[in-house]
C-alpha cells in the first residue's frame, strides 16, 4: 500500500473545482488509483487533490522533455545535421 500525499494548494484548488470540472477531473483518473484511494479511505476532495499533482507532474514531465528536444533539434540544426533524409519525407 503506498500513501498518497498532496501539496495544501492542490487541496485548496480541488475545493474550488465546479462539479462539471470535478469530474472531467475525476474521468482522467485511473480506475485503479480511484479505488485503491476510495478503500484507504481518501475524501472525494482529497482524492481530486491528489489527481491534481499527479498531473501538475505529468506536465511538468513532458515540458522538461520537450524543451531538451528542442535543444537538441537546435544542436542538430547549427551543426547542419539534416533532420530528415529527403527519402523519408512525404
Amino acid at each position: 500500500m503506498r500513501a498518497y500525499t498532496y501539496q495544501a494548494e492542490y487541496f485548496t484548488k480541488a475545493s474550488e473545482l465546479s462539479e462539471k470540472k470535478a469530474e472531467r477531473l475525476l474521468s482522467r483518473m485511473s480506475v485503479c488509483l480511484y479505488s485503491e484511494l476510495l478503500r484507504d479511505a481518501y475524501s472525494p476532495h482529497e482524492i481530486l487533490a491528489i489527481q491534481l499533482q499527479i498531473e501538475d507532474e505529468q506536465l511538468q514531465e513532458w515540458r522538461q522533455r520537450v524543451a531538451q528536444l528542442r535543444q537538441q533539434e537546435q544542436v542538430w540544426l547549427s551543426q547542419g545535421t539534416p533532420l530528415t533524409s529527403p527519402a523519408t519525407v512525404n
